[in-house]
């Protein structure tokens, strides 16, 4: 799904950021460019950090089951 028009970063390349580290809309800007033109795209972009994040606690409770990719 593209995430931002701008810029024409998918949903994978923005996850892709946060599984790299970016923890927030300039992160994931500096990253892959999501975020860095009109900003529209930034809830969308907060709503996949905080994604990113939800599977990421799932993963840490249950450790050796590992959630399916984006």
């Amino acid at each position: 799904m593209l995430v931002c028009h701008c810029r024409r970063v998918c949903h994978r390349e923005v996850l892709g950021a946060c599984e790299s580290g970016a923890n927030s809309v300039e992160e994931v800007g500096r990253a892959c460019g999501a975020g860095t033109g009109c900003g529209g795209c930034h809830p969308l972009i907060e709503d996949l950090i905080q994604l990113h994040q939800r599977r990421e606690a799932d993963r840490d409770a249950a450790p050796g089951v590992q959630a399916p990719a984006a």
